[in-house]
């Protein structure tokens, strides 16, 4: 699967948060579609910009490097690029941190608990000890999970919340319970998202004791949707595994065995699950949207279209997040015409974010070469957000591809008043004097966008784009 390919499922995956009865809004992290990462060589611009560094990378840009790669969820080759800045400095234990860790999100615990156990060689932190024992409940060992976590500081708040979930899954409930209220009560600071987590369980007993004269599976479902809520994915399997021996048509319960699976990347479990769950209810909206995204991530397109489009028709909510997904999959198939009208979708409910708009006057410009659409696009996103630095820029950056360069550097200069630091609006400026051959004043642009973007994709394009200025200046027959 190639790097471009890869990005989009890590857009088609976020967002889908489970619910066993609702589904959340999208949460899609905003990605500039139109500069793509680039793997070319350095540029002369970047090397001007960077002459400092050495020839060789340093610890330091390797370090940065893979941060990038790991953001934009390229996990393997995150992994290498840390490997290559942990042999330029062997000890330290900032490298073995960073791989441990994207290996644990990479659904690789074994490999993560080797490198948090390398620090632990040279240091105590009791944040990497939580982390080793995580690696265990990843790897679905409950006892000695339970084991490990009561070895570690009984003082720590995301300790204790730790013994009081596996305490769950050995269905000693009073004990967890009552460690789960002592932790929701207490005062002083922890953790945010451990405090939240707490009270998802806190209360799903609540509801769970609502129930207390219905069936035992679904007191057990109650419980299985914390674990998800609370994205512990791997601990909520066991549990689903008990409540489907139970009661082996339990619909919901194979839903959301598909969607851990899903989660904690075993897709073909995932496939199978959600299959099961739609034999017992075809025409259950969720199920079919999540067998969708789950064909999506094994490369299946027509497969995850036909299952996404059939959710919107039988009537998933929220339409804006099914829609997203399909336009992310018709991008991969070049289908850009139906992207457009996926994105058209979205924007018409008026819940869009400038990322939908991006996108999609991106494929006007650079897909279809109908920049008259893109500042249809752009015209409706300043109705939308009319004092958003970035909506000013859109539009500036259709008009640049409409050859309308008075309205384009109008819109731009606008982009740049409202906000001096947004990358992307000298980038576009300097496109527009790179079109109107102003090649100096291209330059500079080019050049403002690289430094401020550091690093960043907008960066990667302008270099690029300063660099084939250069090109085209050398090749000149009137060059000096």
């Amino acid at each position: 699967m190639n790097k471009s390919v890869t990005f989009l499922w890590a857009l088609i995956i976020a967002g889908a948060g489970f619910l066993l009865y609702n589904y959340a809004s999208p949460t899609l992290e905003p990605e500039d579609i139109s500069t793509p990462i680039s793997t070319t060589p350095s540029t002369p611009l970047q090397e001007e910009v960077a002459e400092e560094l050495s020839e060789n990378k340093t610890y330091s840009s390797l370090i940065k490097e893979g941060d990038q790669l790991h953001n934009n969820g390229y996990h393997s080759d995150a992994i290498k690029t840390y490997q290559k800045a942990l042999t330029t400095n062997p000890t330290s234990i900032d490298a073995l941190y960073r791989i441990g860790l994207t290996y644990l999100e990479d659904n690789k615990p074994t490999e993560a608990r080797r490198y948090f156990e390398q620090i632990k060689e040279s240091t105590e932190n009791v944040q990497i000890d939580i982390l080793i024992g995580r690696t265990y409940i990843n790897e679905r060992k409950i006892p000695e999970a339970l084991s490990y976590f009561k070895k570690l500081d009984p003082t720590n708040a995301e300790v204790r919340y730790y013994i009081a979930i596996l305490k769950i899954l050995h269905k000693n409930h009073e004990e967890a319970l009552a460690e789960l209220k002592t932790l929701a009560s207490a005062e002083g600071t922890f953790n945010e998202k451990i405090k939240e987590k707490v009270q998802i369980f806190v209360n799903a007993y609540h509801e769970f004791t609502l129930f207390e004269e219905g069936k035992t599976q679904h007191m057990q479902a109650v419980l299985a949707k914390a674990f998800i809520d609370a994205e512990e994915f791997e601990a909520s399997i066991p549990l689903l595994y008990d409540i489907i021996k139970m009661q082996n048509n339990y619909r919901d319960a194979w839903v959301m065995l598909g969607y851990s699976y899903l989660q904690t990347g075993k897709v073909e479990d995932a496939v199978d699950a959600l299959l099961q769950a739609k034999t017992l209810d075809p025409q259950k909206p969720q199920t079919l949207f999540f067998i969708g995204i789950t064909y999506a991530v094994q490369e299946q397109f027509d497969e995850a279209i036909q299952y996404l489009e059939k959710s919107l028709e039988v009537g998933f909510e929220p339409k804006s997040l099914a829609n997203q997904k399909l336009a992310d999959l018709y991008l991969i198939k070049k289908e850009y015409e139906k992207a457009l009208q996926s994105y058209k979708e979205i924007i018409d409910l008026n819940i869009a974010d400038l990322n939908i708009f991006t996108k999609a006057i991106w494929v006007c410009i650079e897909k279809i070469q109908k920049p008259q659409r893109a500042i249809g696009f752009a015209e409706e996103a300043l109705k939308q957000f009319p004092d958003q630095a970035a909506a000013y820029n859109l539009r500036g950056w259709a008009f640049v591809a409409y050859e309308d360069y008075e309205k384009a550097q109008e819109d731009l200069i606008k982009a740049l008043e409202l906000d001096p630091n947004l990358d992307s609006a000298y980038l576009n400026l300097g496109w527009l004097y790179e079109k109107q051959e102003i090649d100096h004043l291209a330059k500079e642009y080019y050049k403002k966008a690289y430094t401020i973007g550091n690093g960043n994709s907008i960066a990667n394009l302008a270099a690029i784009r300063f660099n084939n200025i250069l090109k085209a200046d050398i090749s000149s027959p009137y060059s000096p």
